[in-house]
């Protein structure tokens, strides 16, 4: 059996599996940090478009019944 550079040493096949699983690491961590990120952001953008589509409507009631506030006003001020 050789003893030179061509045998495999089994210490040295740990520690490069070692090595590269802590550098894959903060990788895999930055991957779903990202990810995490483009969710909440995807969330967000729905939830202002949900916001913005209530507000339109609640503008919309508040138009109507202004309009019939003044109809109201204009009825009474013929009685009167």
């Amino acid at each position: 059996m050789s003893h030179g550079a061509t045998g495999v040493n089994a210490g040295d096949t740990v520690a490069t599996i070692i090595m590269l699983g802590f550098m894959v690491v903060p990788i895999f961590l930055v991957v779903l940090f990202y990810r995490a990120y483009k969710n909440n952001v995807k969330r967000a953008e729905e939830r202002l478009n949900v916001e913005k589509q209530q507000t339109f409507n609640l503008q919309k009631q508040v138009d109507e019944l202004n309009e019939r506030v003044g109809k109201i006003e204009s009825l009474l001020k013929e009685v009167d």
